[in-house]
């Protein structure tokens, strides 16, 4: 989903004008990366938390030549969904399981 149409969903069921969804999804974006940098954590109610993990140095391939190379350590951002999101995506599947079982 891109940013325009983000904005076009929450303006349509907010009733908010776009110049100020605008300006609230920039600041989100702003207090995001603030807080991964500061605390290596941010919280979306409802959603889940964005951490920042530290992927270990480790020894790969270069797909063309085969040759090995090192990777270096670095930082990554990893999505966690809180469990009723979690709950909500799998309720489906869940229902669909036990109406199997049932016959």
């Amino acid at each position: 989903m891109k940013k325009d149409e983000i904005i076009e969903g929450i303006m349509k069921a907010a009733g908010i004008s776009k110049a100020n969804i605008n300006r609230f999804y920039e600041g989100l974006i702003n207090l995001a990366k603030k807080k991964l940098e500061q605390d290596g954590e941010f919280a979306l109610p409802g959603l889940g938390v964005l951490r920042v993990k530290v992927r270990k140095a480790r020894t790969g391939r270069h797909p063309k030549t085969g040759e090995k190379i090192t990777i270096p350590r670095r930082k990554v951002i990893r999505f966690g969904a809180f469990k009723e999101l979690k709950e909500l995506l799998n309720e489906e599947d869940l229902e669909a399981d036990l109406e199997e079982k049932k016959s």
